[in-house]
């Protein structure tokens, strides 16, 4: 199919086919998904995550100063409905809001050659985030992995189809990204409008160049 396109399902939603990353060879351990500062201009992407220094880490009064961003490994099940959780978990859960290594989520299973991860993920923003957003917000997303013997190529994609069948189009990070959107929104206007007071959940998530 097409990028831009929106990912079906993708936020606090139930939904077990959102993204997915396929190792051309097996891994040693369970991967890791952690969220890390961006220094680059999107959709060009930093390689490897250092620090966590940027808004969407530290939060706001507005959201009691605590990580935007959350995840939930799909690999195995299903997340629920309204699976988001309420802080960060120290070290690993499942779901969890991210931070580094400090807050992170660990996939319940091991690929092996050709083997796919699952997962869904969200952002909810305070009334009082930073606008424009351009920086403030700029993070990526980083599995990490081990394997022994041959390094696994990673092909990343987004389901665009429906749940129950879906169609999972590929995409490169650091040619394309993932952008936090309204409700209704049209390929080519990708915004996402912050509340009077409390916080808001992005109701949709582009994949785009």
């Amino acid at each position: 199919m097409a990028i831009p396109n929106k990912c079906t399902g993708a936020g606090n939603n139930n939904a077990q086919n959102v993204f997915k990353c396929t190792f051309s060879t097996a891994l040693s351990s369970a991967p890791k998904y952690e969220a890390w500062d961006n220094a680059e201009t999107y959709p060009a992407r930093t390689i490897d995550g250092t620090t966590v220094a940027k808004e969407i880490f530290a939060g706001t009064a507005g959201n009691s100063n605590k990580p935007m961003l959350y995840l939930v490994a799909t690999t195995s099940a299903a997340p629920g409905a309204n699976w988001k959780p309420a802080t960060a978990a120290a070290g690993s859960a499942n779901p969890n809001r991210l931070k580094g290594t400090t807050n992170y989520v660990t996939d319940p299973t091991t690929p092996g050659a050709s083997g796919s991860i699952l997962w869904n993920q969200g952002v909810e923003v305070p009334f009082d985030a930073t606008v424009p957003s351009t920086t403030s917000m700029a993070h990526i997303i980083q599995i990490r992995y081990t394997y022994t013997g041959t390094a696994p190529t990673l092909t990343f994609a987004f389901n665009e189809g429906t749940e129950a069948a879906p169609t999972w189009t590929t995409f490169t990070p650091g040619t394309h990204g993932v952008r936090y959107c309204n409700a209704g929104t049209v390929a080519g206007t990708y915004k996402l409008t912050l509340p009077a007071s409390g916080t808001v959940d992005a109701a949709e998530q582009w994949v785009t160049v």
